[in-house]
């Protein structure tokens, strides 16, 4: 039997990048994985390998920084199969520019995606895990939330942001047995890259990183893992 097998999964961001290989490697692993992102288009792709795996998914577009869209989708996914019994949070946005060049609308948008819509997902499925006495939450947070970088402001911000939700969240729900996990990739090779001029060859793998995250997930209580820093074996990136 798979070890997560017949769980109820919940990812953020998950039509590409990290979030795609973690629903996959939450599927692989046994769970039923609902998959969020903005546009269904992209999560088409990833439903098709669930299922090559033999795996259950459920495709639901939504705005993970929508109070409204976010209670709406919690509750589709409680309908269709159960409570949210695990959160992956990975949505998220960069923008990179110095703090002088960085626009109003920018800095707003990193806050709004790789913050609120952690601490709206969170809340929305805290209820059902604190009533069950279980669950795991994993926040994708970054190393630029615990180093700062050159030319990344707002989004060493936004993500300084969410590493400080997560260990305050974790704080507050240990005691009703649900586990809050932290994991800070390094330069991972995904799309948030855009056109920069980056080393792509010296970067982790979506998969190498998502493949730490269903580890996660796959320990047993009581065992909780509340941080994980991965980066590429040289170190600097």
């Amino acid at each position: 039997m798979h070890k997560l097998e017949g769980a109820v999964a919940w990812v953020t961001g998950a039509g590409r990048g990290i979030g795609a290989a973690v629903a996959l490697e939450l599927a692989r692993a046994g769970s039923r994985v609902a998959l969020t992102s903005r546009s269904a288009d992209q999560l088409q792709t990833v439903q098709r390998q669930i299922q090559d795996h033999s795996g259950q998914s459920l495709i639901l577009p939504c705005d993970v920084s929508d109070r409204a869209a976010v209670e709406k989708t919690a509750l589709e996914i409680k309908n269709a199969w159960a409570p949210v019994q695990i959160l992956i949070n990975n949505a998220g946005s960069a923008v990179f520019a110095k703090i002088i060049q960085t626009r109003e609308e920018d800095w707003d948008s990193m806050m709004q995606n790789n913050v609120k819509s952690a601490f709206l997902c969170c809340r929305a499925v805290l209820p059902d895990m604190i009533a069950a006495g279980s669950g795991q939450i994993v926040n994708i947070v970054s190393i630029a939330g615990r180093q700062p970088y050159y030319n990344c402001g707002a989004y060493c911000a936004s993500k300084y942001a969410l590493q400080g939700f997560t260990d305050v969240l974790r704080m507050e729900v240990r005691k009703h047995g649900i586990r809050v996990t932290a994991v800070l990739p390094g330069a991972t090779d995904t799309a948030i890259w855009g056109d920069a001029h980056v080393e792509r060859s010296r970067m982790m793998s979506a998969q190498q990183v998502a493949q730490t995250v269903a580890a996660v997930c796959c320990a047993q209580p009581p065992v909780m893992v509340e941080e994980i820093l991965i980066r590429p074996q040289g170190g600097d990136l």
